[in-house]
């Protein structure tokens, strides 16, 4: 067995001839100052931690609905990326966005709900409110006539909480970053 190496203590900075190979210390001494160090890191970071998210739920739950909004419009974007306007079949716009078929003025609840929500040229989501009547038909090709009054009959209201919209902007944006890995190896 060969000698081995000379190491620098990781506290003192003296060289010392280590009787394990992870030993980072020259003696016992040097290595409860090293614990001490660690644990006021970790608490430190701990604090750190408790702030960031303390700070983050100051936040209004406004702030909160429109980051999950932004993460899931921008999923259903890259999710419909191959497929023409769900209302006028159209492939070329300037811009696409996420158009709901019912509102979020008028059904909250169907908000984050992927089923409601297609890709739509600027055109026909904004300047024509929506374009509902091809949207309808589209969007039963797509979900079936079940699902579509499915969507319609959804009178249920619900006020979304800091913590779901916390909750699903995190899963769209993994559910994107799945959907752009799985193209990119197709």
């Amino acid at each position: 067995m060969k000698p081995r190496k000379p190491k620098v203590c990781k506290v003192c900075g003296n060289e010392f001839v280590p009787y394990r190979s992870f030993q980072k210390v020259c003696s016992g001494q040097c290595a409860l100052v090293m614990v001490r160090r660690e644990q006021e890191k970790k608490k430190a970071k701990a604090l750190a931690d408790k702030l960031k998210m303390r700070r983050r739920l100051a936040q209004p739950r406004s702030y909160w609905i429109n980051m999950a909004q932004k993460a899931v419009n921008e999923y259903i974007r890259e999710r419909d990326r191959y497929k023409p306007c769900v209302s006028c079949g159209t492939y070329t716009t300037s811009q696409w966005d996420a158009g709901h078929y019912r509102t979020t003025a008028a059904a909250l609840q169907l908000r984050f709900d992927e089923r409601n929500i297609q890709k739509q040229c600027i055109r026909c989501n904004q300047h024509l409110s929506g374009n509902l009547v091809p949207y309808r038909v589209e969007l039963i090709k797509r979900i079936g006539l079940a699902g579509v009054e499915e969507l319609e009959n959804n009178h249920f209201r619900h006020k979304w909480t800091v913590e779901e919209c916390m909750f699903i902007r995190d899963i769209f944006r993994i559910k994107l970053k799945e959907l752009r890995n799985s193209r990119e190896a197709a």
